[in-house]
């Protein structure tokens, strides 16, 4: 249905919990991958931790989009997007208002760059493509990271 999740995104609240978890299971799959997220999006759900923060484009208890995102310990700029998961194919620009509400919040708590790694793997692809179109560039690659042919991928984006 259009404009049905045209809303802005925003900070997760208790109501979204199931969804973001359905999203996140719907998205990653049985891969690896998934039990770290879910971990990050469990400490997000708690609201008090600047490392671990979530925001969703919902509706009424619907997520299409999630990005887990937080400060990096030990810098004074530095911020990591930990995940971000959209649901396809509806409204195609989720994944981009997610990552710009994300980025607005990163250079208003006095951020100045963000950080995803990656594994190259089919679950990631389209988030890696989101944000290669939305301004992060490739920092750095180390091949074979995860197991033989799956390499980590750094992004990064300069606020």
């Amino acid at each position: 249905m259009p404009g049905y999740f045209q809303l802005a995104p925003r900070p997760i609240v208790p109501e979204d919990a199931a969804g973001a978890n359905q999203l996140l299971i719907q998205r990653l799959g049985v891969t690896p991958y998934l039990d770290r997220a879910v971990e990050i999006l469990t400490l997000a759900e708690r609201g008090d931790d600047p490392e671990h923060r979530a925001y969703v484009v919902a509706r009424d208890r619907t997520v299409a989009g999630l990005a887990l995102f937080g400060a990096i310990a030990g810098t004074d700029a530095g911020f990591k997007l930990h995940a971000l998961v959209v649901e396809l194919p509806r409204e195609g620009d989720v994944g981009e208002r997610l990552l710009a509400a994300v980025a607005n919040t990163v250079a208003s708590s006095g951020g100045r760059f963000m950080i995803a790694e990656l594994a190259e793997e089919p679950a990631l692809a389209t988030t890696i493509a989101l944000l290669k179109d939305q301004g992060f560039a490739e920092a750095g690659r180390i091949p074979d990271y995860y197991r033989d042919g799956v390499p980590l991928t750094i992004l990064r984006r300069d606020l």
